[in-house]
């Protein structure tokens, strides 16, 4: 059982949370993930699965391994996910679309990263014949009619034996051309860093996933997600520390996904926390405010695990200055929590001006989403239906709004930024009604989107 301090709930409420409100939400994610893996082997050991032996001998080795590496490799963000999918299919009795071996995967992986000892049976999955993805590691290229392989590991490397042939792997580049490792950015920048996995091949076995999202697609190319994410990260941690600061510690991998015909579609899922999906920024601005966009999606997701906050009740959807589609409550909360980052990342932005033209944009799009989150979140304010922490949250975040809505803009800045909202108004409302929100069994994938 996790208890999150009263203060740490009150800056999370407000927007912020800081590196400790993040290690809290990360240790409750952590004990969550573990729970899923230990019923998707229980549920998995009441049936005659194929895989049922693997499995089981996988979590033997995760459970002898010292608890942070165990964790850190059931942890990594879409294997979190899978245990969430894998394990609710499995207690629906619908073992079709499930790959429970990966657990002997990631168990190679965790031996691998900790140098422990291990000698596994792994199971291909059928939709990846040929392959064996070790999440966060990389990707061994088998002959294609393989079903299983035995690895081997030991001080840090690994052997993967499969129809005669072996590949040798590690955590890292290898001699063989059959091991493709997953490839890493890796950002610094005033003494703060950053680093994530850009994992597309784990995602593939994580059941739903892809389903309505598009998922995948996106450029992989590590070099041009290094260029534009190197001037983001300056950007931020410049200007925006105590959001870098989040960032840093929370996110872990990025899944590449395709781009709009303008701006940059990005979205978090719910239970793969730790990860972004983002196309490809058109400029490290865009970048920077995404990833202050997403930070708060992914909090905000991982407190709802923790909390309550909004009761049950029958569907009912609203207007979001922020989407084409009316929205159920707790998808308002979460747009008008992301937005409140969004606004607080422009009104930082103004000191960063070098232009008139810089600050103009700023203070448009500051006052935009500030009139935007603010007029949400009054409306919020009056539903029946919000728990006591959802109103905690909503209370917190007007007390930051009142304070930002006063501060004064150019009365142009405020004619531009009443006429964007206008205008979003007037489609809206000149548009057909779109009700229902597409579900994963990762979870939706919050504000896949390109315009927040």
């Amino acid at each position: 059982m996790h208890r999150l301090p009263r203060s740490v709930l009150d800056e999370l409420c407000a927007g912020r949370g800081g590196v400790g409100g993040v290690e809290h939400l990360r240790s409750a994610q952590r004990s969550k993930t573990l729970m899923l893996v230990r019923t998707l082997v229980l549920l998995l050991h009441e049936t005659e699965h194929p895989d049922r032996a693997a499995v089981e001998a996988a979590y033997r080795v995760l459970m002898r391994m010292p608890p942070d590496d165990g964790a850190a490799a059931l942890c990594h963000p879409p294997v979190a996910a899978w245990a969430f999918g894998t394990a609710s299919l499995l207690r629906r009795g619908d073992r079709s679309a499930t790959y429970p071996g990966l657990l002997a995967a990631v168990a190679v992986a965790a031996a691998v990263r900790s140098g422990s000892e291990a000698d596994l049976d792994v199971p291909l999955a059928p939709s990846a014949p040929g392959r064996l993805d070790l999440p966060g590691l990389g990707t061994a290229v088998l002959p294609v009619h393989a079903t299983r392989v035995r690895v081997r590991c030991v001080g840090g490397r690994a052997e993967v034996h499969c129809a005669g042939e072996r590949i040798e792997i590690g955590d890292g580049r290898s001699a063989d051309p059959r091991w493709l490792p997953v490839p890493r950015l890796q950002l610094a920048h005033d003494g703060l860093p950053l680093s994530l996995l850009l994992d597309t091949r784990t995602w593939r076995h994580v059941p739903g996933t892809g389903a309505g999202h598009r998922v995948g697609g996106g450029s992989t190319d590590p070099h041009r997600w290094q260029q534009r994410l190197d001037g983001a990260w300056r950007i931020l941690v410049d200007g925006h520390r105590p959001i870098a600061e989040e960032i840093s510690a929370a996110l872990r991998a990025l899944m590449p996904i395709p781009a709009p015909r303008a701006g940059t579609r990005s979205g978090t899922f719910h239970h793969a926390f730790g990860s972004v999906a983002m196309s490809m920024p058109p400029d490290s601005r865009s970048a920077a405010v995404t990833l202050a966009h997403e930070i708060q999606h992914l909090k905000l997701a991982a407190l709802t695990d923790m909390f309550a906050l909004v009761e049950p009740g029958p569907p009912e959807f609203h207007y979001a200055p922020w989407r084409t589609d009316p929205r159920p409550l707790d998808g308002l909360l979460h747009g008008a929590y992301a937005h409140l980052g969004v606004a607080g990342f422009w009104r930082r932005q103004r000191r960063m001006a070098r232009t008139r033209a810089e600050r103009h944009r700023a203070e448009v799009e500051f006052a935009r989403w500030t009139r935007a989150t603010d007029d949400t979140v009054r409306m919020l304010g009056t539903q029946r239906r919000l728990t006591a922490v959802g109103r905690r949250l909503v209370d917190g975040m007007a007390g930051v709004l009142d304070r930002w809505v006063r501060e004064p803009v150019t009365p142009e800045a405020a004619a531009e930024a009443s006429r964007l909202l206008g205008a979003h108004r007037a489609r809206w409302e000149r548009a057909p009604a779109r009700t229902g929100v597409t579900q994963s069994f990762a979870g939706p994938l919050r504000c896949l989107h390109g315009g927040g």
